[in-house]
């Protein structure tokens, strides 16, 4: 049963990469949908996999962009990718032990782009883990549309942390997320990440800690690398560090 891939773009330079990484897939997609947010619908080339592209404006944000993209999927499994991150040859592969109703995630390399760095990005899971931090990054994640759908997608008034929100929301609703060991996929960071906006992440995060009734200090997927809160969760903690 194949994927349909969900990639919302605001910054269109990045894509190429994204699509490279899936090209490469030892399984291929049964399609990809880009949207780019806040503008036209990109021309794309041609690439060993069926692409749709839409456009919209004004811009709508990461969480509704990828709501109208699953909206118009075809297939009956969902697979995220950030435009700036990739996937390693077997991701999909992997994937594919997604179960009919739920959610399945997979390891990742978290690259700091700027500092030149790549480190492992993987934690041991347990449900109750997510109610204090969040070790599952988007672009590992493929679930079910039919679960995806039955808690409503993406909430559209989150523009941060709406994937933490939208997985909370699958545990309260009974669906299963499942870890998949081993680092597939390449995270990476960067000044031009939504999550570098430090002041605005402050921000969403009281937020979602409301909605959630959380006290957490809040922690970045970088920050969470060396924590000592959660070094007994850690693997495979070999890094390179230039």
């Amino acid at each position: 049963m194949p994927f349909s891939v969900i990639i919302p773009t605001a910054r269109p330079d990045l894509l190429p990469q994204a699509l490279r990484s899936i090209s490469g897939q030892s399984v291929p997609p049964g399609e990809v949908l880009v949207l780019h947010d806040g503008g036209p619908p990109l021309e794309l080339g041609d690439w060993p996999f069926p692409v749709r592209s839409y456009g919209v404006m004004p811009r709508v944000g990461p969480a509704l962009a990828r709501n109208l993209l699953a909206a118009a999927a075809g297939e009956e499994r969902l697979a995220f990718l950030d435009d700036d991150d990739e996937w390693l040859p077997e991701h999909l592969a992997h994937l594919g032990q997604v179960t009919a109703d739920g959610l399945a995630f997979t390891d990742a390399h978290l690259h700091h782009v700027d500092e030149g760095w790549t480190r492992p990005f993987a934690f041991r899971f347990s449900p109750q883990l997510l109610r204090s931090t969040n070790p599952i990054i988007l672009s590992t994640v493929g679930v079910s549309r039919a679960a995806f759908w039955r808690v409503g997608g993406f909430d559209r008034s989150f523009a941060r942390y709406e994937a933490w929100d939208l997985f909370l929301r699958l545990l309260e609703a009974g669906v299963p997320l499942r870890r998949i060991a081993g680092p597939d996929v390449v995270y990476h960071y960067s000044r031009r990440s939504i999550t570098a906006d430090d002041p605005a992440m402050a921000e969403a995060f009281r937020a979602f800690s409301e909605r959630h009734g959380l006290s957490l200090e809040r922690k970045s997927f970088v920050g969470m690398l060396d924590d000592p809160a959660l070094a007994h969760l850690r693997e495979g903690v070999a890094d390179t560090r230039a």
